[in-house]
């Protein structure tokens, strides 16, 4: 089993805030999805570069079929924390 999650992004030095989605798939996945999506956005951050250069805005978890499951997670500004945006 393997989960999907497409993270919603853009370079935080870059004078225009245009918005790119980078897909990231953990294979080998927990089955809790804060563990899960804090596990992406490590792979996130060694492909694209730190938090510091890059904002992230929205991280959506995708099924096989590329459907989202959930709402949307966006980061927290309290210890790096992710939350649902939704309850």
């Amino acid at each position: 089993m393997k989960r999907t999650y497409a993270i919603n992004w853009y370079p935080t030095k870059d004078g225009e805030s245009v918005s790119r989605t980078t897909m990231i798939k953990i294979s080998k996945p927990t089955g809790k999805t804060d563990i899960d999506a804090k596990a992406a956005v490590e792979l996130f951050t060694k492909s694209c570069g730190n938090l510091k250069r890059n904002t992230i805005i929205s991280i959506k978890e995708l099924d096989e079929n590329g459907k989202q499951i959930g709402e949307d997670i966006t980061p927290s500004t309290e210890e790096n924390a992710i939350i649902p945006s939704g309850r």
